[in-house]
């Protein structure tokens, strides 16, 4: 007895220095397998030891292995009880020790290799097998569970990183290790999710996968990233052949805000009227994109902005985007939005059509979403479109249908939760995106594999804002007979297409297109100055500077045109995209 004992101590003493000598700070897969069968086996070996008979080491180790295993899963009398000498030391320790081997060894076999089973497979379907998609998220949070719910069957998903909790809803398989040490095989189709709470860390792991995958033509990274300066410094990476789509939370709920619910809905007077009632960075990203997106041919655009620190804000803003507010009619009012002063501001603004909402807080976001209902109401007799950030996806779907205690709705509109972000193909097969796609190959129609689309994300946000706009311009021309049904609004958009709608529209696109660039901070900039730095740049346009020569009138475009033509001995029409947009709605474009 005291032999075998001895023996058993010395193999567990042995497994133990090699795990903490050469395993334990190598947590790959193999590692933790070989972990899990070496602690079944001491379990076992532990239970046979006092019943091997040297004589026959063979026979014995053998049927001792099934006398053990039968006690475990068949419920074999553990005779073996009995057999231990209790009078000795190591006969009284190793009663214990067998004892308490009883009682956890099912899970230390069953429980081991079943935590492992699907870590086994993920290797596997990452070494071998890629006839599906793999999904790979870099961990698991709120943010990652709505997007994996929403993924097609036939991919694998796979979260990574430390966890704590594991468990989730989704069908997945879970991996102890960081998404940049994760080995795939070279056929296998990629989407990788950068999808952390710290976006600095997002980052961080694009571009270590960038510079290990960057040979793989299958592969997409998706970056969760709201920084000014991830653009520029993604840009400014050779991404080789893998596409990088940033995902800027604050850009894409805008984006879906005025999609869903257009700018030109309840206008009075053929003027779009905008109030927005607070001016942090959801506020200030949809002033920015309101003002191109309200560019509508005969429409008048003005936008009133409360704020407490709306000052503060338009000269921030006057910073980073000279010519924004300058050319647009844009007021800020620096106030509380309950105080006396900006609610005689508001009444003298009986046309106001559109509203956003987006304060501090949920509950101050829904407080005065229902006081300024029943403002317009009582003063116009109007129903503006109310549109109010609610983080909370419960409460979003209470303030859909709230309504007083006579059952009246006060038809509010919320938006930004995670859910209406990542849920409803916002961004896995987003249908703007896929019309993005077509607007810039409407551009660029030798671009088939989309490498001049992929190569700058100015690239994509400036085909993303142009195909957002489609639905506006088509509006323009139809008025009140435009619909719901995109297909059928093009379709009678075809049907009274005419060379003077093409020229309206294209100057209407040109306006777009102005605010728009004036809105990311771009300026205008005269053929004389574009003389003196082409010949440093090889362009008429100053991209560092955020200089262009063509945010100007329409009119001016052909005089420019010729100018530039001789500064840089190429042929060149400022009109020709323009009318390029209008033109593919008609004959390319598909709704």
């Amino acid at each position: 007895m005291k032999v075998s004992f001895i023996i058993s101590l010395i193999i567990i003493l042995l497994i133990t220095i090699i795990y903490f000598l050469f395993l334990r700070k190598k947590k790959s897969i193999k590692t933790n397998i070989f972990v899990a069968i070496i602690t079944c086996i001491i379990a076992i070996s532990i239970l046979i030891f006092p019943l091997l008979d040297y004589d026959n080491l063979y026979t014995r180790s053998f049927a001792s292995f099934v006398y053990a295993t039968k006690c475990i899963g068949m419920g074999q009398n553990l005779d073996i009880l009995s057999r231990i000498n209790l009078e000795t030391t190591f006969g009284y320790l190793y009663f214990i020790l067998i004892n308490f081997l009883f009682l956890i060894l099912p899970s230390l076999t069953v429980g081991f290799i079943l935590s492992y089973l699907e870590k086994i497979i993920a290797y596997i379907k990452l070494k071998i097998f890629h006839n599906k998609k793999i999904c790979i998220f870099s961990e698991i949070n709120d943010k990652s569970l709505k997007i994996a719910k929403n993924l097609k069957n036939n991919c694998t998903i796979i979260f990574t990183g430390d966890f704590s909790k594991t468990d989730i809803s989704v069908k997945s398989i879970i991996l102890n290790k960081k998404i940049t040490d994760i080995k795939i095989n070279p056929k296998s189709n990629v989407n990788f999710y950068m999808i952390s709470q710290n976006e600095e860390k997002n980052l961080n792991d694009t571009l270590e996968l960038i510079a290990k995958y960057k040979k793989r033509d299958n592969t997409k990274i998706y970056v969760i990233n709201k920084s000014k300066e991830t653009p520029t410094i993604l840009d400014s990476t050779d991404n080789g052949k893998i596409d990088v789509e940033i995902v800027n939370e604050t850009e894409r709920a805008i984006f879906n805000l005025l999609n869903n619910k257009p700018l030109f809905l309840n206008t009075v007077n053929n003027t779009i009227s905008i109030l927005i009632v607070g001016c942090g960075n959801i506020g200030t990203e949809f002033l920015k994109d309101s003002i191109w997106c309200g560019m509508l041919p005969n429409y008048k655009l003005e936008v009133l902005v409360v704020d407490k620190n709306a000052d503060i804000i338009k000269d921030k803003l006057n910073v980073e985007m000279p010519e924004l507010l300058s050319n647009y009619d844009i007021t800020f009012v620096n106030g509380d939005i309950k105080s006396n002063k900006v609610m005689n501001i508001i009444k003298k603004r009986s046309n106001i059509n559109y509203v956003l909402v987006s304060m501090e807080t949920d509950d101050k976001n829904i407080d005065t979403a229902i006081m300024l209902r029943r403002l317009f109401i009582k003063e116009f007799d109007r129903n503006p479109v109310i549109n109010l950030n609610i983080q909370n996806e419960y409460k979003q779907k209470q303030v859909l249908g709230l309504s007083n205690e006579k059952g009246q709705s006060y038809d509010l509109n919320a938006f930004g939760s995670l859910n209406d972000l990542y849920s409803h193909n916002n961004i896995i097969d987003s249908d703007l995106e896929k019309l993005a796609i077509q607007v810039h190959l409407s551009y660029d129609p030798e671009d088939k594999n989309l490498y001049r689309y992929n190569l700058r994300e100015y690239n994509k946000r400036s085909s993303r804002a142009c195909a957002l706009h489609i639905k506006y311009k088509i509006y323009s021309v139809l008025g009140d007979k435009f619909t719901k049904d995109m297909k059928e609004n093009q379709k009678l958009f075809k049907e009274i297409y005419s060379s003077e709608i093409e020229e309206l529209l294209a100057k209407n696109e040109h306006n777009r297109w102005n605010a728009y660039m004036r809105s990311i901070g771009y300026v205008f900039v005269s053929t004389n100055d574009v003389a003196k730095y082409y010949k440093k740049t090889n362009h008429y346009i100053h991209y560092l500077a955020k200089m262009h020569p063509a945010i100007t009138e329409y009119d001016k475009l052909d005089d420019i045109s010729k100018e530039l033509s001789n500064i840089t001995s190429k042929k060149i029409n400022l009109k020709d995209s323009d009318r390029c947009i209008v033109k593919s709605i008609y004959d390319k474009i598909n709704l």
